[in-house]
């Protein structure tokens, strides 16, 4: 009865988090294919580890927090092999360019370049907060920090953000 509480509460949980968990990896990593594996390796921890879900528990943020160590060991093992890294970067930035180009809207260019600046911690705790709406409970599971840690880096992370869009004005 247990285990099949555990496979049904672990397959909601990857049903839930599909497509948003692609869209954070790949903002993380900005390579496809890099994103792609790590979401099929932290699903596949998830499942393996089903057992450990418990209603008690913030599935979502510790989903988030799997697939985030997945995501930086990709960024440590790049950072290890910067060539190969390099060629794979250029090659997932020619395939965006057609995506930028209908985008195009000049706002949407600004915010843009201005979260691309921002230090990783920041750009990360505003992408789980804003683009894939986690709530601060869920963020701090992910990051493994206190609410309160992630409430004053997401205060300070806006507020840079806010300071670097007004002076590109």
């Amino acid at each position: 009865m247990e285990h099949e509480k555990a496979e049904a509460a672990a397959g909601q949980l990857l049903e839930a988090v599909g497509r948003e968990a692609f869209a954070y990896a790949w903002q993380l990593l900005r390579h496809r294919e890099d994103a792609l594996d790590a979401v099929q390796a932290a699903m596949v921890a998830t499942w393996r580890h089903r057992n450990r879900l418990r209603a008690e528990r913030n599935s979502r943020g510790w989903f988030y927090r799997v697939l985030r160590n997945q995501c930086l060991d990709r960024l440590r093992a790049r950072a290890a092999h910067p060539a190969a890294a390099l060629d794979t970067d250029l090659a997932d930035r020619a395939a965006r360019e057609p995506i930028d180009d209908v985008v195009g809207h000049e706002s949407i260019e600004r915010l843009r370049l201005a979260f691309e600046t921002l230090p990783d911690p920041m750009r990360e705790i505003l992408l789980l907060r804003d683009f894939h709406d986690l709530a601060y409970a869920e963020i701090a599971e992910a990051l493994e920090v206190p609410v309160g840690t992630v409430m004053s880096r997401l205060h300070r992370a806006r507020a840079l953000l806010r300071e670097r869009l007004l002076a590109n004005e």
